[in-house]
């Protein structure tokens, strides 16, 4: 008997401890999540300020108007990651979990806003008219990763949402649905980038003049903090650059029938793809500029700032491909032989170390690299 009232002694002693540490865990949950919606409605207040320079300077030329036209679907897209992720509360992450390796940024995020298990969309069974992931995954090739699922979700989603009135469109659920499938379909915006940036380099068209310092500093720092407002509204599921680097991991994605016809993992290729085009891109504008002048010449300004956001990209680009499962370990029918890992490697460092020669071209004073008559 004494035995049992020290041990419910204890217990009770234990007890205050365990409220002051759930209550000081919610505290900072909540700090975290509103600082985490001040940091992000700042970044957006400056992203606005970027634009609406935009639209004062616009010229009515195709590629100006396709430019901004991204912008807005980019910012429009930030706005509703943000909403969803205040009302959808995530909780934060204690350390990173030894099987994030293998988790895609929407899985993450599905599992932050509490949508269930997401890597489930992939593995339905169309054939079954009472699973209700059917019609997303319906009609996909055996070699699909789950990208063109969850990105054929999104759009069921976003199209389903687009229906409803505004007062359904604000439902907490709603929201959490709407900012999972903005993030899935983030491969598809990014091919439409890409596409834009590589015709703005072979063609020279600028998409804008020269903007001021203050409004570069704008768009910097506006998208900086919305990064880290992201991070914190999501409860360190998103990190900072995790949806750029996803994006060049699933360019793309949502289009095709998911069947590879190269023998190589369909994603894989598409972002290998996605690098070389955009290294060549960069080293004939650069060349051209400077030596060859193939292209038809672009101001010095517009020249650097295209320049520049490819050559991210591509840095993009090779970090996801770094963690996405390499060919030569067997995926859809590579037949792991030494010179098919090798070409496709010299075929991406070439292009790349050329790319850089371009880039350098490109950014350097004219009079540093051509000689005076």
């Amino acid at each position: 008997m004494p035995q049992t009232s020290t041990t419910t002694s204890t217990t009770n002693m234990n007890r205050p401890e365990q409220v002051t540490d759930r209550a000081s865990a919610r505290a900072t949950a909540s700090l975290g999540r509103w600082a985490g919606l001040a940091l992000s409605l700042a970044g957006l207040t400056g992203w606005l300020g970027w634009l609406s320079w935009r639209f004062a300077t616009l010229e009515m030329s195709i590629v100006a108007v396709g430019v901004l036209s991204l912008e807005l679907v980019a910012v429009s897209a930030a706005l509703l990651v943000t909403a969803g992720l205040f009302a959808g509360r995530p909780r934060w992450r204690r350390g990173r979990r030894a099987t994030d390796a293998d988790r895609q940024l929407p899985m993450l995020l599905g599992e932050a806003l509490g949508l269930g298990d997401i890597s489930k969309e992939r593995t339905t069974d169309p054939t079954d008219p009472t699973d209700p992931a059917t019609p997303s995954a319906a009609n996909l090739g055996p070699d699909d990763t789950g990208e063109i699922a969850w990105a054929r979700r999104g759009l069921r989603v976003l199209g389903e949402q687009r229906q409803l009135d505004w007062g359904a469109q604000l439902d907490t659920h709603n929201l959490r649905e709407a900012a999972w499938s903005v993030v899935a379909l983030d491969g598809l915006r990014r091919l439409v980038t890409v596409i834009t940036l590589v015709v703005v380099l072979f063609t020279g068209i600028a998409p804008f003049e020269t903007p001021p310092t203050n409004r570069i500093a704008m768009l910097a720092v506006g998208i900086a903090l919305l990064s880290i407002g992201h991070w914190l509204l999501s409860g360190g599921h998103v990190r900072p650059l995790a949806r750029l680097i996803w994006s060049m991991a699933s360019i793309g994605a949502g289009l095709g029938a998911g069947v590879s016809r190269s023998g190589l993992p369909i994603r894989w290729a598409m972002t290998m793809a996605t690098l070389i085009a955009l290294n060549i891109s960069i080293a004939l504008r650069g060349m051209s500029d400077r030596w060859t002048h193939g292209l038809d010449p672009m101001n010095d300004d517009a020249r650097v700032t295209a320049m520049s956001v490819a050559f991210g990209l591509v840095a993009a680009g090779g970090i996801a491909m770094r963690r996405m499962p390499q060919p030569e370990l067997g995926h859809y029918g590579a037949t792991r032989r030494l010179e098919e890992s090798s070409v496709r490697r010299l075929t991406i460092g070439l292009t790349l170390l050329v790319a850089v020669v371009g880039f350098v071209a490109g950014l350097a004073p004219a009079e540093v690299l051509v000689a005076a008559p």
